[in-house]
């Protein structure tokens, strides 16, 4: 009952350049800011069209294999099903949507408790969503 958007969010501190290439600053209140956008809207298009979203998690990690990840379990296996096949052909902020099937079913358990004290040590690099 959970789906994974693969690489969905962009944060713009990641993803921030000047003309030149170079990395330019973003303020916590921007990306937050951002984020909060985000969440809100991926959510609400989310649970009208597919239904009942009972948790959805961004993950803000650096590593290929969950950076910008977005995690949604719906109630209702049906509903995730559904979602990841018309997913598909949608694009997004100017990029495909890539949605699949996900075993996760607890997110607790996926989550970095090191990261939710504010001590995880291996940064935006760890394997557990962040």
């Amino acid at each position: 009952q959970t789906i994974v958007l693969l690489n969905l969010y962009q944060n713009p501190q990641n993803t921030a350049q000047t003309a030149d290439g170079s990395h330019c600053h973003v303020s916590d209140v921007e990306v937050q800011e951002h984020y909060d956008n985000f969440f809100e809207e991926v959510f609400t298009e989310l649970q009208e069209k597919y239904g009942e979203i009972e948790e959805m998690n961004v993950c803000d990690n650096l590593g290929d294999h969950l950076v910008g990840n977005v995690y949604v379990k719906f109630r209702r296996e049906e509903d995730a099903e559904r979602a990841v096949a018309e997913l598909n052909n949608r694009w997004f902020n100017g990029q495909a949507v890539h949605a699949e099937l996900s075993p996760v079913t607890d997110f607790r358990e996926s989550c970095c408790r090191q990261y939710e004290m504010g001590e995880c040590t291996r940064g935006g690099f760890c394997n557990f969503m962040h």
